[in-house]
This record gives structure tokens, C-alpha cells and sequence, in this order.
């Protein structure tokens, strides 16, 4: 027979998971404490061999309004087959360089060019570059805007500043390092200042230029979060005859996403006030973004179910895609959390990215198929049970959920990367912003299909004469699983 689990197994298995969850987000951050990025980072990188590297981009106003300050604490460059330090001119042109891009996306494609014999990132046209290189005796940059040496070897005991500021034009900027001698490693550790002023010069603003009001607009959406909470919570006390376990995770799962975004809000807002981390902010934003996404997934696999408002248990084949979906979220949304604090510059970071993108579309794409099967399931007892209008109703509620999921999941993990990829440095709040759009709409459109009232089909109770037992919902589903097996 087929095995199923009722509410304490449900309770029990949510509350197990739950636990286990915070404390390996407990373990994660206090493996991370040293190291979370901002736009005061630091980079420290060894043997490297690639010949660009993108070290990220900021938002710049441009003149006496931006400051650009890099501190290179250790530089060595050394020969690739004995590993001999390098010391002289160089062959080739080697070092920093500060390239005006539209968007950040643009940048980071610079890694992936493969440049033929001969030829250099440097050599291409840049009319407002900004090179920061160490002495070659054939230099052959084309075009740029200002130049600033590089000291050849520099070691911690007396590191070389560089700071910018009138020449830096207005625009995106990305960091780049380049290396045009293929025989040669390099070791070095930086540490970048990036930031915006104000008239006065006196009060410094380290986010870029695009994302400087993110913190107003984030905690603009955690009050109609709240709000929309208090709504939920009238409504089930109005409607207390109607409410299934299901509403409770509900009201849970928009409390866990208003305090991710308060946090998130207060994560940047001390990012731009100070230009790094604040533990007092960062290990609850990282803790509630976790645990939200995996209620998330919890939520939409029970009402995909049926669970508590249909039938009060998960049958075989949903528990197997419960014990797999969940339990890969959780690893997943734990490492895109170090992903998160990593530089752009470092050579995993672009490949773990893109990876745990995959994987977290492959979860959601997982999730459709207890929508599904609920789907297949009205359909065929909409003609037997002797409830066909009550069935056909319900099965017309999971098929809306059905492209509601659908629609949710294309829209947040494939179309806001692309219009993030794609926007002007001026306006990339817009991608953050069509983000938590596109969740409230469907955290609303969600709680209105399935809200506690007397007049939802889908959560309206049968009279007793007409009504299953458990013990009945049991055996049909046993039935059904043996009918899938032959």
C-alpha cells in the first residue's frame, strides 16, 4: 500500500527541516564573517594566469562628486616555468585599468573573449580609459584618458595608493585587470574604494550611482508587505470557521518576506552610508532570505497538494518530491549566499552563478508537478464522485495556480535576470524593484484565490452525507497510485 502522512507527520517533518536549516545558516554565517564584500572590498589572488579579469563596476557622477581610491598591498609577478620573480620593464603591458561601460553585464563579458597572439584588452579603442600600469618597454595602448604607473613589485610594508577623482568621468566604470604576457603569474592583493558625494562633499555615498535609493524603495515594500499581513490576519479571524493549517504557513511566509526585506533595506543602507558590512543586519537578512525561500517552496508544494483543504495528508508521490526539492533548495539558497560575498573577480564566481541559477530552475520547475498531478486527479473524479460542479470548480482554481507558478517562476529566475543584464547604470533599481513587483502581485493574487471564505469552492466544506472520510481519501489514493504503477 501507499504510505502517506497526516498533519503531525507534516507538522513534524516542516519542523524538523526548519531547524536543521537555522542551524546550518547559523554554521554558514559565522564561516563567512571575514568574508563579505562591499564596495570597499578586498581581493587577494595568487599564481594568477588569465589575461582579464573583471573586478566589478560602480556608478560614478563624475568629477570633484566620485572618488576612486585602490591600494595595492602586495604585487609580484614571476615567471610561469621556474616561478622566479620578474624584475625590469615588462614585454608586455600588464596592470589596472578603469573602462566606461553602459551596462555591468558588458563587463563581465569581457572575461570571456579569447584574444589571438599578439594582440592585448588594452589594445582596443577607449577613448575615457584609465590605465594604471606597470612600466613595459612596449606599452601599446591605443587610446586613454589618464595614466597612472604601477610600481612593479610591492610588498605590504609599503603599499602603493592610487586615488582618482576629477579625472573619473561621469558613467559606469568597470575595474579591470589585464595581463598581455602569456609566460608570466601574477600574486597580488588590492583593496577598492568606490563612492558618490554630495555638493557639499561632505556626506559619501557607496552605492553606485543606480542603486543609491534602494534602501527607501526596499523598506517602502516591507510596509505593504505588513500591510498586506494584516489584511491576511482579518481576514482569517473573520473567518475562522474557514481556516485550514495551510493559512497559518501563509501568514508565516509573508512575515518571513517583510523582515527579508527590512533587513535587506538596512543592509544597504549601511553599505551606502559606510561602504561594508554590518553583521547586526547581514546575518538576519541572509537567515529570513534562506528560511523565506524554502517556506516559499513549502507553501506553494502544499497547496499544489491539496494539502489541508482537499485532503489532510501528502500521498507517496508528493512526500518523495518534498524530501528531494526541499532539502536541494535549502543547499542551494546556502550557496548563493557565499556566491553573494564573493568579488566578481574571483574565477569560480561567474561559474557557481550560473550553476546555482540552473539548479534553482530545475527546483521550481519540480515544484509544478504536485500542480499537476492535483490537476489530473479532478479531472478524472469529476465525472465519478457524483461532485462534478464542486470538482470542476476546484480543478479550474489549480489550473489558475498552475500559470500563476508558471508565470511566477519564469518571470522572477528568467526575465528580471535579463532585464538586469541589459539596463543603463542610471536605472538599475528598476531590476530589484519589477522583482518584488512581480512577488507581491503574486503573493496577492495567491491569498486571494485561496483566502479563508465561505464562498471559495475550492476551500468550501461538503455536506456529510456527500463527504469523504479519511480513511476513504486513503483508499483512493491508493488506488490511483496502483492504477500509475500498471
Amino acid at each position: 500500500t501507499q504510505s502517506t502522512w497526516g498533519h503531525s507527520e507534516c507538522l513534524f517533518f516542516f519542523v524538523n527541516m526548519f531547524f536543521n536549516f537555522s542551524f546550518l545558516s547559523a554554521v554558514l554565517f559565522i564561516c563567512l564573517l571575514d568574508g563579505c564584500n562591499a564596495a570597499i572590498f578586498h581581493l587577494n589572488v595568487k599564481n594568477e594566469a588569465r589575461k582579464v579579469i573583471d573586478l566589478g563596476a560602480f556608478g560614478f557622477l563624475g568629477g570633484r562628486f566620485s572618488n576612486f581610491t585602490m591600494i595595492v598591498s602586495h604585487l609580484r609577478i614571476h615567471n610561469k616555468s621556474d616561478g622566479e620573480t620578474v624584475r625590469g620593464a615588462l614585454t608586455a603591458p600588464l596592470g589596472f585599468s578603469l573602462e566606461k561601460r553602459d551596462t555591468a553585464n558588458s563587463a563581465r563579458l569581457e572575461q570571456s573573449v579569447r584574444y589571438s597572439a599578439g594582440d592585448c584588452f588594452v589594445d582596443w579603442k577607449r577613448p575615457e580609459r584609465i590605465i594604471m600600469p606597470v612600466p613595459s618597454t612596449n606599452l601599446t595602448v591605443i587610446d586613454y584618458k589618464t595614466s597612472v604607473p604601477l610600481l612593479p613589485n610591492v610588498r605590504s610594508s609599503s603599499p602603493q595608493r592610487i586615488s582618482l577623482s576629477e579625472e573619473l568621468p561621469a558613467g559606469l566604470l568597470a575595474l579591470f585587470f589585464f595581463n598581455c604576457n602569456p609566460e608570466l603569474r601574477v600574486d597580488f592583493a588590492v583593496e577598492v574604494r568606490e563612492f558618490n558625494t554630495d555638493d557639499g562633499g561632505v556626506s559619501k555615498d557607496y552605492l553606485s550611482y543606480g542603486t543609491s535609493n534602494l534602501p527607501a524603495m526596499l523598506f517602502a515594500f516591507t510596509l505593504v508587505h505588513v500591510a498586506c499581513l494584516a489584511l491576511w490576519v482579518v481576514t482569517m479571524v473573520r473567518n475562522r470557521a474557514q481556516i485550514h493549517k495551510i493559512h497559518y504557513l501563509m501568514a508565516c511566509l509573508v512575515a518571513l518576506k517583510a523582515f527579508s526585506l527590512l533587513f535587506e533595506a538596512l543592509q544597504y543602507h549601511v553599505i551606502k552610508r559606510h561602504g561594508t558590512h554590518s553583521l547586526s543586519a547581514d546575518v538576519p537578512y541572509y537567515f529570513f532570505l534562506s528560511v523565506k525561500g524554502v517556506f516559499l517552496f513549502i507553501v506553494i508544494l502544499l497547496i499544489g497538494t491539496g494539502w489541508s483543504f482537499i485532503k489532510p495528508f501528502i500521498s507517496e508521490k508528493d512526500k518523495r518530491i518534498l524530501l528531494v526539492v526541499l532539502p536541494l533548495q535549502l543547499m542551494i539558497n546556502g550557496a548563493m549566499i557565499v556566491v553573494d560575498t564573493l568579488n566578481e573577480g574571483n574565477s569560480s564566481w561567474s561559474v557557481w552563478r550560473d550553476t546555482l541559477r540552473i539548479m534553482d530552475i530545475v527546483c521550481c520547475c519540480a515544484i509544478l508537478l504536485p500542480i499537476v498531478w492535483s490537476i489530473r486527479s479532478l479531472r478524472e473524479a469529476s465525472g465519478t464522485d457524483g461532485k462534478v460542479a464542486r470538482n470542476l470548480m476546484r480543478l479550474r482554481q489549480f489550473r489558475t495556480f498552475y500559470i500563476l507558478v508558471v508565470a511566477y517562476i519564469y518571470f522572477t529566475r528568467i526575465v528580471v535576470v535579463l532585464v538586469r543584464s541589459s539596463l543603463h547604470y542610471r536605472v538599475t533599481w528598476v531590476a530589484p524593484f519589477v522583482l518584488e513587483l512581480g512577488t507581491l502581485i503574486f503573493y496577492v493574487f495567491s491569498g486571494y484565490k485561496f483566502r479563508p471564505m465561505r464562498e471559495n469552492v475550492l476551500l468550501a466544506v461538503d455536506d456529510e452525507d456527500d463527504e469523504y472520510s479519511l480513511s476513504d481519501l486513503r483508499k483512493l489514493h491508493e488506488e490511483q497510485h496502483r492504477v500509475d504503477i500498471i
